[in-house]
């Protein structure tokens, strides 16, 4: 099975840190969602919007045992969901329908993140063991 990964775990610290295993990823765009901040958090969400695409990465042959980390690491909040991205496969964790309300109107910028936030949320976040 193929994630598209489009926030914190495009950084393979943090899919190692979740999954148990360190994954090369390559880089792709998702057409037809948005990516937004989390209100409050230092984590996007993406929803679906027909005019636009979010840049990420295609990580592949994880296993379903990574999933259920993965599933327990989104929670509730995310819907998996089934893509398909130039002709292969995935899932991608977008933001629930009954969670609409948390996210912001604001984009998350992959480059922020990784220059001010990757530090403060891989040693805040107590789920997992910190990348």
């Amino acid at each position: 099975m193929n994630l598209f990964a489009y926030g914190t775990l495009m950084w393979p610290e943090v899919l190692e840190a979740v999954t148990g295993r360190r994954l090369a990823g390559e880089k792709t765009v998702l057409a037809g969602y948005t990516r937004l901040r989390v209100k409050d958090q230092l984590y996007p969400v993406i929803i679906p919007s027909l005019d636009d695409a979010v840049e990420g990465v295609l990580y592949r042959n994880l296993t379903a045992k990574e999933f259920q980390a993965l599933d327990a690491f989104e929670g509730e909040e995310y819907d998996r969901t089934a893509v398909c991205i130039g002709g292969t496969p995935a899932f991608v964790y977008v933001l629930s329908e009954d969670w609409k309300h948390i996210a912001d109107s604001a984009p998350w910028n992959p480059e922020d993140f990784a220059a001010d936030e990757l530090a403060q949320f891989c040693s805040g976040y107590k789920g997992w063991k910190a990348c």
